[in-house]
């Protein structure tokens, strides 16, 4: 074996400081050919690693400027998506040549043609008040002195708005008292309604404004405060904090139904985010950190009904859904983060599916990043399968309802199941030549690893191909947290998540969300237990 040791460490030496290596004195060496292998060898890893690392700072900067300028919507058509690549690649091989000089050439002046809007007439419910304009008197008579006879009116119709009443309701309660002498001495007073929150000086329709205002309009609690204050009442938004944290815990008997309601389907969708909360251990309000907290979701599918829960945890872990779902046996369709695999366990109560919204959007960046014609054949793809989707959705409305679930297995298994070993093919033919640490790489080893929960769709009617039924729900949650920014506390948490679930369930249900609350906050303090249910944005029936 040659001795090449020394010399190695020589040239590493000087690799570490960054001084220059002397390679004339190498060459005289009887061992250079050796040497200079081993150094070739040593930089072929070096550059190998320092190509992987740009290649991946690089996915990481058009991430990050996707992120700030480009848009956020996934909708894409793969035929574009493989004409850009192939028009880069054209650029690239036969660079364009230097361009004419430009000629300047008149242009006629033109007008633009504007389109009419259309007057639609307006609803025949809302309320008119009438402002009659009458003529001047003195064109009302006639020269001869006679009154000019009333032929009818024209009248203009337009839209006013009256900023929303605030009012004092006054719950009277009637007393009787006993004449003197009667037998029966002593007074009478009608008893004190039920409330939902307790000495409370809030209306039950005040709530449900308040409610609507911030977890469906996502108005903060300042500017509500604002909004009341333009009308000379003063509302403290610590006051109202309270009173939403009260009412929000004060309904958990009617979420519990929902979730219970939820349950019974056997097939839901579960998704996360994260939510900042106020840490009150960590000093004073101006100095206090946020610790991330969570709302998660479950919801069932648009045709299992509208039920959606929410639920707010302190973090992360595993336990977390382990916890939720400790009552529930069935299927939950969801992403791949790993504190649900506790969740299948050895006696089969659950099982996990998978979600192709999110293999998908593993291609997509690949395609924005190092691998545009591959990511765009990926995409390609998975298209397809949502092509036969929307097939099935199609054809199951011209059907009875006991025959879609026949017509959808039908069209996966003709269909669909093609397509998913199309896949399956190419991700064992590039899996090797790919590194892991690309975009591409990363993409395909999320569907590998996945691949029995993106699959077992195609086998069972009842399944959908993707978790979109709970992203949707997390949107709100999006838009709301960069108004209302943080929870200030765990029990404003809970209240929030139980707040949002009959929001939620209401809005999917097609039920005015208003009007349902302002109702079953009434309601629902005197409902026994056994009639909870009529009470469900799904079985609400408003009181006349």
């Amino acid at each position: 074996m040659l001795d090449i040791l020394p010399v190695i460490l020589y040239v590493f030496r000087h690799m570490i400081e960054g001084t220059k290596i002397d390679y004339t004195a190498l060459a005289a060496d009887p061992n250079a050919t050796a040497i200079l292998i081993e150094l070739l060898k040593q930089k072929d890893d070096v550059t190998r690693l320092l190509t992987e690392q740009i290649e991946k700072f690089k996915s990481q900067v058009q991430w990050l400027q996707q992120q700030l300028f480009g848009r956020k919507s996934e909708k894409i058509d793969p035929a574009q998506l493989w004409m850009d690549a192939l028009t880069l690649e054209a650029v690239e091989q036969n660079p364009p040549s230097e361009p004419a000089a430009a000629v300047e050439t008149p242009v006629e002046a033109h007008t633009r043609k504007r389109t009419p809007h259309g007057r639609s007439e307006l609803p025949e419910h809302l309320p008119r008040e009438i402002n009659v304009i009458d003529v001047p008197e003195s064109e009302r008579v006639l020269p001869d002195g006679t009154l000019r006879p009333v032929i009818g009116h024209e009248d203009t119709e337009r839209i006013g708005y009256r900023p929303g009443q605030v009012f004092v309701q006054v719950t009277r309660r009637m007393k009787y008292g006993s004449p003197s002498g009667s037998e029966e001495a002593g007074v009478v007073t009608a008893p004190a309604p039920d409330l939902l929150v307790p000495r409370c000086k809030a209306d039950e329709s005040l709530l449900a404004h308040l409610v609507v205002s911030k977890y469906v309009d996502h108005l903060p609690l300042y500017r509500i405060e604002q909004i009341f204050r333009r009308s000379d009442i003063t509302l403290a938004r610590t006051t109202m904090c309270d009173w939403l944290v009260e009412t929000g815990l004060a309904v958990q008997p009617l979420v519990d139904r929902i979730r219970h309601r939820l349950f019974q389907i056997g097939l839901l969708h579960s998704d996360d985010t994260p939510v900042d909360l106020q840490d009150y251990k960590s000093g004073k309000p101006k100095g206090r950190q946020m610790l991330e907290a969570r709302l998660w979701v479950a919801s069932s599918s648009p045709r299992d009904g509208p039920w959606t829960v929410y639920d707010f945890t302190l973090g992360r872990g595993g336990k977390w859904p382990r916890l939720f779902f400790a009552d529930y046996s069935g299927a939950i369709v969801c992403d791949a983060y790993s504190g649900y695999d506790g969740l299948e366990d050895e006696t089969g109560r659950i099982h996990l599916y998978g979600c192709w919204a999110h293999a998908r959007r593993y291609f997509l960046k690949a395609h924005r990043s190092s691998h545009p014609l591959e990511g765009a054949e990926y995409i390609a793809l998975i298209r397809q399968l949502y092509q036969v989707e929307r097939e099935i959705q199609d054809g199951s409305m011209d059907i009875p309802h006991d025959q879609i679930n026949a017509l959808c297995l039908a069209l996966r298994t003709e269909k669909s199941a093609p397509i998913l070993a199309s896949i399956r093919e190419r991700i064992d033919a590039q899996m090797a030549s790919v590194q892991p640490g690309s975009a591409l790489g990363k993409a395909l080893s999320y569907t590998d690893n996945n691949w029995e929960r993106l699959k077992a769709y195609a086998e069972d009617p009842r399944l959908p191909i993707d978790n979109n039924p709970a992203e949707q729900m997390i949107r709100p949650i999006a838009v709301g947290r960069k108004n209302w920014l943080f929870f200030g506390s765990e029990r404003g948490g809970r209240a929030a998540a139980n707040l949002m679930s009959l929001v939620a369930t209401c809005k999917r249900a097609g039920v005015e969300p208003l009007g349902y609350l302002r109702d079953v906050f009434k309601r629902l303090p005197s409902t026994l237990t056994t009639h909870l249910d009529d009470l469900l944005p799904g079985n609400w029936k408003p009181t006349s």
